[in-house]
C-alpha cells in the first residue's frame, strides 16, 4: 500500500531527505512554490531544509512517465503586497512527502507519503484533462520507488504507534512531552473531548 503515516521531529527530517537523495531514484520538487515566485526544484538536502516551502513535496521517479505539470494559481486580489500567483507541482504518478512535525510542546503531527494507484489516476483523468493520460506512466516504477522510500522511513523508525513508524527525534519529543493520545492527523498530550474522561 502507497500511504504512509508517521513520526518524524526536528532532525528526523533532515535525516529522511538524506536518505530520500541517496536513493538517487527521484527528483524533488516543491509542492507549492511561495507567493510571486516560481516553482523549485531541489539538488540536495540541505536545499530543501533551507526552503520555507520544504516541507511538502512532490517527488517524480526518474523515467517514470512525463514531465511534473507546473500549474500557475492566481491568488485572490487583495492580498498584502503584490503578490498575485504561486505555482503548484502536479502529475498523475507523483509521490507525495509531508512533513507535519511539532506543533508546539503539546502536539506532534503525522508526516506522510502516498502516491495515486493507476485505477484513481484513471477515473480522474476526465476531470482533470491537463495532466494528460495516466497510461503515459510507469505505475509499476511508481510503486517500487514510493514502496522503497517506505522502506526507508521503517528502517529509521526505533519504535511503532499503531500502525505509524517512530523516528528516533520524534520518539524523544513524545516522551519528553508526555504524548499519549492518537487522535485526529497525530498525537497530544491532551485527550480529545470526544474520548470522554480517561
Amino acid at each position: 500500500m502507497p500511504n504512509l503515516d508517521f513520526y518524524a521531529a526536528d532532525d528526523d527530517w533532515s535525516a529522511l531527505l538524506e536518505a530520500l537523495f541517496d536513493l538517487g531514484s527521484f527528483r524533488v520538487f516543491e509542492s507549492d512554490s511561495e507567493p510571486g515566485s516560481e516553482l523549485r526544484e531541489f539538488s540536495s538536502a540541505a536545499d530543501v531544509a533551507a526552503a520555507s516551502r520544504g516541507r511538502h513535496l512532490a517527488l517524480f521517479v526518474v523515467g517514470s512517465g512525463p514531465e511534473p505539470v507546473v500549474r500557475r494559481i492566481d491568488l485572490l486580489p487583495g492580498l498584502p503586497g503584490a503578490l498575485t500567483f504561486r505555482y503548484c507541482c502536479e502529475g498523475w504518478g507523483l509521490v507525495q512527502l509531508y512533513y507535519g512535525g511539532p506543533v508546539g510542546a503539546q502536539e506532534l503531527r503525522w508526516s506522510h507519503t502516498n502516491h495515486n494507484s493507476q485505477k484513481r489516476a484513471s477515473a480522474w483523468a476526465a476531470a482533470v484533462p491537463r495532466l494528460g493520460d495516466p497510461a503515459a506512466w510507469d505505475w509499476a516504477a511508481v510503486t517500487s520507488a514510493s514502496s522503497k522510500l517506505n522502506r526507508v522511513v521503517r528502517r529509521m523508525a526505533v519504535s511503532k504507534i499503531g500502525s505509524h513508524p517512530v523516528l528516533p527525534n520524534a520518539a524523544q519529543f513524545i516522551a519528553d512531552a508526555g504524548l499519549r493520545y492518537e487522535y485526529g492527523t497525530g498525537i497530544h498530550a491532551t485527550p480529545s473531548y470526544s474520548m470522554g474522561p480517561r
